[in-house]
């Protein structure tokens, strides 16, 4: 994964959202993971898609789709390193 850009979505949910609201999501093979977080949004996903125009699909079919989702933020991230990685810049 590291060189390769990654796909994340951060989710605001709606009022009174069931803490489940989340699991329709489990069976999508282009999520590799959901985190609750702090803040102003109420989880991130990290998905695995190749091109923007896959993002945006599937932020509106699956994402946007859920009726608990309020709002959406999407951005990408490439790795640079890994942390007690080899590769990793080592100070003198």
């Amino acid at each position: 994964m590291k060189n390769q850009w990654q796909a994340w979505i951060h989710v605001k949910w709606k009022a009174g959202a069931p803490s489940t609201a989340w699991e329709s999501w489990k069976t999508s093979s282009a999520i590799r993971g959901v985190w609750s977080t702090t803040g102003q949004w109420d989880c991130s996903i990290w998905l695995d898609v190749k091109t923007p125009d896959e993002l945006e699909d599937f932020v509106w079919k699956q994402i946007r789709g859920n009726q608990w989702v309020e709002q959406t933020e999407t951005t990408w991230a490439k790795q640079w390193f890994e942390a007690g990685s080899s590769s990793q810049h080592k100070s003198a």
